[in-house]
């Protein structure tokens, strides 16, 4: 009896020591197709570093930059004759965007934001145009859009100060302030921000924030040129 329950173990033990066995054979193959796999990547991205996930970074002066991902053809988009007009929902303003961007607003929101889904940031962390209530940041400024814009930057944490402001007229006539802020702890500095003026409303700017990527600044400039506001 106990020499049967001894082969019996025996049996037992030496099936575990096969199954782990070919658990460690299909672990080293695994790892040889992802490192061939790695290899072949690392060959055929010229002049790219390449990090896991697929992800490759340009890094022409030695740091890491990440490469964009182009969610539109813009310059397509820039050119094209559909583009069709937005008109806020809570203000009278309104412009004209490419009809294949899909505007997104915000139920119930104050400034009567919209955007538009062209980079990977969510679209409530990314807004094209809100209205600003001069009042609500600081009454001291209601009237004085330019002092509005070159004090924007203290509203925010995340900024340490004025870039650079000009002046700007769009195609629609309407006047305003076009500046880009320094982020706080770094040599980065914003995309641009206009802000235009409501005749008539000193407590309101229209503020517009550069959202697109370098390829979509072509759109962004026709948009702007197109913002209107009615009375």
């Amino acid at each position: 009896m106990d020499t049967k329950n001894k082969e019996e173990d025996f049996v037992v033990e030496a099936g575990k020591k096969n199954l782990i066995t070919i658990n460690i054979v299909i672990l080293v193959i695994f790892l040889l197709i992802i490192g061939g796999v790695y290899y072949w990547v690392s060959k055929t991205s010229k002049g790219q570093q390449v990090f896991p996930a697929g992800i490759n970074y340009l890094s022409p002066k030695g740091e890491e930059a990440k490469k964009p991902v182009l969610l539109y053809d813009f310059a397509k988009l820039s050119e094209s004759s559909d583009w069709v007009t937005y008109k806020g929902k809570a203000y009278s303003y309104s412009f004209q965007h490419p009809k294949a961007l899909a505007p997104l607003s915000f139920p119930n929101d104050k400034s009567d934001a919209v955007t538009f889904k062209v980079n990977e940031l969510p679209p409530e962390q990314s807004l094209l145009l809100t209205v600003e209530i001069v009042s609500s940041r600081d009454k001291n400024l209601v009237g004085k859009p330019e002092e509005f814009a070159k004090n924007y930057w203290k509203f925010f944490s995340g900024l340490s100060g004025l870039n650079k402001i000009e002046p700007i007229t769009n195609e629609k006539g309407l006047k305003g302030y076009k500046a880009a802020y320094l982020v706080k702890g770094s040599k980065t500095v914003t995309s641009d921000n206009y802000f235009f003026q409501v005749e008539g409303n000193d407590d309101i700017l229209l503020h517009i924030g550069d959202i697109f990527p370098t390829e979509g600044k072509a759109v962004l400039n026709r948009l702007v040129n197109s913002l209107e506001y009615l009375k």
